[in-house]
């Protein structure tokens, strides 16, 4: 008995409490130790060569995923080509290669099924937290201080947002570090495409891609030494990072006056109308060129901010409050979003009952499970996505249906038949668009070709006419490279088509900015719409 009572004594109840919390906070301890694993480590695994073998099972690997996932592989490149070129990969694999060598022989494979959505991207080093940190209170970074872009093989300044204010808009880069940008473009051009055949997205994307792209050639820099070409001299600068300068807290005498109170932003119009407040921008603005208000410039950035129901329904009671006869609808540079948006915004610019859409095709009942859902949240939300993932392929696989062709199809917003407004705008629309023009932005301009109301401005669209591949766009990691993949999941096609293949919504009336008018900030497509409508009204 005394043995017993020794034992017992050392044993200690634990609370079901304590062990439900243990349960509940293991996978944030499993990710925090995760989340240790060194930083240099990661990084020199990247410029360690791969061993043949591994290689060839990313290629097996990619080609596999492309065959099971994605719906229309075959749109714009034949199968036997497409195998063509994976086979050539394999055979160009002689030797060990970094998982940026490999890129770069991978990646013009990938882009030639000109699939815009889909991208493998090259492989990026991580940054270690303290120097995250560091560069976090320095400020912004010499290459994003200036936006620039791609134009005529060139790349020019659009704006200085650096200190040193000598360099104006207009100005051409000729060196960052001594590499010229025609290096940058030449090596990462067929890394990428466009939906299709056309090629007014190309030097957008590179536009937009070109810091990522230096930055993976050069790393991160707390300085760069740029040339400049202005007024055909050369400058040369070295632009540092801004260091953002603390305001001094300057003591006020006491007094018995009440303070002013702070001037604060309308939170619900931020909300509403998605704000930027990195570019201090709206995602949707309404603007009235006449002073009538009669000529009204809706300018819609892009389909993915803010409540677009409760702002499309405030935009379109105004246009209708102040009798608005010409809507000018701006979707130049817009990259898409939203299906959901596309559709709303379609129901108000029409004065029928429609379906915008048709059925978005995929490969499987289960192809939509690939969610990528863990790629884009913190690690620290995992353990609640993962609880709401099954309710998730529940809902997508009861959506999911076979047609009688034996096609797997999947129920989309606008593919039922929808009302059009009740305060639906029906007076003479312009569609501004350009290379820029992309993806859902793209559906509603197709849709709308088929209005004789409305009247296009500008030049092709980016984005194709007919179909964009998106919906779902998870980011596959290939298995030995670390190189991330990009697929759409969905092939969404409009209920509006054209016999055109593979190229983007064609303008009614084509012009497209000069270099000069570009840099000056001149708007020749704005102008012929007014123009236009001026001349109209004095007929």
């Amino acid at each position: 008995m005394k043995s017993k009572k020794k034992h017992t004594k050392h044993l200690k109840v634990i609370p079901i409490k304590t062990i439900l919390k243990s349960i509940f906070l293991l996978p944030f301890v499993t990710i925090l130790q995760v989340g240790c694993t060194s930083v240099a480590e990661y990084n020199q695994k990247l410029d360690r060569p791969i061993s043949k073998e591994k290689l060839l099972a990313d290629v097996d690997y990619v080609q596999h995923k492309l065959e099971k996932l994605h719906p229309s592989l075959y749109t714009y490149i034949s199968k036997e080509a497409f195998n063509q070129k994976m086979d050539s990969v394999r055979l160009a694999m002689d030797k060990p290669m970094t998982s940026k060598e490999f890129f770069f022989l991978l990646s013009p494979v990938v882009a030639s099924v000109r699939q815009g959505h889909m991208i493998l991207s090259p492989p990026f080093k991580k940054t270690e937290k303290k120097e995250q940190t560091r560069l976090t209170k320095l400020g912004a970074g010499p290459l994003s201080q200036f936006d620039l872009e791609w134009i005529n093989y060139k790349l020019y300044v659009v704006k200085n947002k650096s200190n040193l204010k000598m360099i104006n808009s207009g100005a051409e880069v000729i060196s960052i570090n001594k590499v010229p940008p025609q290096n940058i473009y030449n090596k990462y051009r067929n890394t990428y495409s466009s939906d299709g055949y056309n090629t007014t997205y190309l030097p957008r994307g590179f536009s937009k891609r070109f810091s990522t792209y230096f930055t993976n050639e050069m790393g991160i820099n707390d300085s760069l030494a740029y040339v400049f070409k202005q007024n055909d001299s050369l400058i040369s600068c070295v632009i540092h990072r801004q260091v953002l300068e603390k305001k001094a807290k300057v003591k006020s005498p006491v007094t018995d006056a009440p303070k002013p109170k702070p001037v604060v932003e309308d939170k619900k119009k931020q909300r509403i109308y998605g704000y930027d407040a990195t570019t201090k921008t709206y995602s949707k603005n309404l603007s009235f060129v006449a002073k009538d208000s009669s000529i009204a410039v809706l300018k819609v950035k892009d389909l993915s901010k803010g409540n677009f129901r409760k702002g499309y329904k405030e935009i379109f009671s105004t246009l209708q409050q102040k009798e608005v006869k010409t809507l000018i609808l701006d979707l130049r540079n817009n990259p898409g979003g939203r299906v959901a948006e596309a559709v709303e915004l379609y129901s108000y610019l029409t004065d029928k009952d429609f379906v915008m859409l048709q059925s978005a095709i995929v490969t499987s009942k289960t192809s939509l499970w690939k969610l990528g859902l863990f790629h884009k949240i913190p690690a620290v939300s995992y353990p609640f996505a993962a609880a709401f993932y099954p309710f998730y392929m529940g809902f997508s696989t009861l959506r999911t249906k076979k047609n009688q062709q034996g096609v797997y199809t999947y129920s989309l917003v606008g593919s039922k038949k929808r009302k059009f407004q009740s305060n639906h705008f029906s007076g003479k629309v312009y569609v501004l668009i350009n290379g820029g023009s992309f993806s859902a932005s793209c559906l509603l301009a197709s849709s709308l070709k088929s209005n004789p109301k409305v009247t296009f401005v500008g030049e092709e669209t980016g984005g194709g006419f007919n179909t964009t591949v998106a919906g779902l766009l998870p980011v596959l990691t290939l298995p030995n490279s670390k190189l991330p993949l990009r697929i759409g999941l969905m092939d969404v096609r409009t209920t509006n088509q054209t016999e055109v293949v593979g190229h983007g919504i064609y303008p009614d009336k084509e012009i497209i900015p000069t270099l000069s008018d570009r840099l000056e900030n001149k708007d020749p497509e704005m102008d012929w719409i007014l123009k236009e409508c001026t001349s109209k009204n004095t007929q």
